[in-house]
């Protein structure tokens, strides 16, 4: 990657705060390798592009013809830089959010600038053939049976590893929600998670998360076997998502990619998580526990009061000799 200091500054400060939501691309200046491509999109990476607002180097997400969102993608780039800057650190270290619009010098989307996904949530394995292969650790990888995990160079949290990516998640969701967005489609592919320094999640493809009463930029889907009980995805509709994530986090293995029955984690949650994971998963959308609601219960499962260590209330202590979390009994 190219070093910054030799890099095109894209865009400037005004007046103590950032500066416009849109740059070309001459702007960025030369693109670097394909790092990847979907049906919708391209992305290179963007060596000479240097943000002031923006830490790390930064990828440009070039659309496909036809593929351009019609409208609102300024509206979702404006929204991280009207935030404070210490929400939109956080909203930067949770999300790969569009950061800037790439448009066309007469006008017109072409694609985003976004922040590189870092290295600690990619996976260098050994596959069962020797082969080595390099990918993105989604979070789907946390719903498949340890043992084949394994076997695929995947890394196997335990359980309080796996509590601690669920409490991630959920902050990053209320972030999200608590600055009137709603993400839509929450599915085992556009999350991703990383365990090197705490155990962590990013969501990516977030030019599909739309302000709350706007229309989505990217019409918003239901990936197979995550579709909630309503028609219409709102912040309730993430929930019930979340509710999903959660179950299938926890209990990896057979079916559990498409398991909706809470009484599968019966036995392994305090009886608090399973009121909350019960009324994620209910029909009634004012009932479903919000992300924040599920931050805290986390919160007060992982790290209890050190006085109420050994009360049923935490729920976990650690074993002072392997120092992993344990249920209390």
């Amino acid at each position: 990657m190219t070093e910054h200091v030799t890099g095109h500054h894209v865009t400037g400060h005004v007046n103590g705060h950032v500066g416009g939501h849109a740059v070309t691309l001459a702007e960025i200046g030369p693109l670097g390798p394909l790092l990847g491509s979907g049906g919708q999109a391209r992305v290179f990476s963007a060596p000479h592009a240097v943000l002031p607002d923006v830490p790390g180097p930064l990828v440009y997400k070039q659309y496909k013809a036809g593929h351009a969102p019609p409208q609102g993608l300024a509206a979702v780039v404006r929204r991280r830089l009207r935030l404070d800057e210490d929400t939109r650190v956080r909203l930067d270290r949770s999300t790969a959010w569009p950061v800037r619009t790439v448009e066309q010098e007469g006008g017109g989307v072409l694609g985003v600038l976004m922040r590189l996904i870092p290295e600690a949530y990619f996976e260098n394995r050994v596959m069962p053939s020797g082969a080595s292969a390099r990918s993105l650790r989604e979070v789907q990888h946390l719903f498949v049976d340890p043992e084949r995990s394994l076997r695929l160079g995947m890394p196997v949290p335990g359980l309080a590893g796996r509590l601690l990516v669920c409490r991630d998640f959920a902050y990053a969701l209320h972030l999200l929600h608590r600055a009137n967005l709603v993400v839509g489609d929450i599915n085992p592919k556009n999350a991703v998670f990383q365990l090197v320094q705490r155990p962590c999640v990013m969501l990516v493809d977030c030019d599909a998360i739309r302000i709350k009463g706007a229309v989505a930029v990217v019409r918003q889907l239901n990936a197979p076997d995550w579709e909630p009980p309503e028609d219409t995805l709102n912040q309730p509709t993430d929930c019930y998502k979340f509710g999903l994530f959660v179950l299938r986090c926890l209990t990896p293995g057979p079916f559990a990619s498409t398991s909706r029955d809470p009484e599968r984690l019966a036995g392994l949650l305090p009886a608090e998580g399973m009121r909350l994971l019960r009324a994620a998963l209910g029909d009634d959308p004012d009932l479903r526990p919000s992300a924040g609601e599920w931050g805290r219960y986390f919160d007060s499962v992982l790290f209890p009061p050190e006085q109420a260590a050994t009360r049923s209330t935490g729920g976990w202590r650690r074993d002072p000799h392997t120092r992993r979390w344990v249920p209390v009994t």
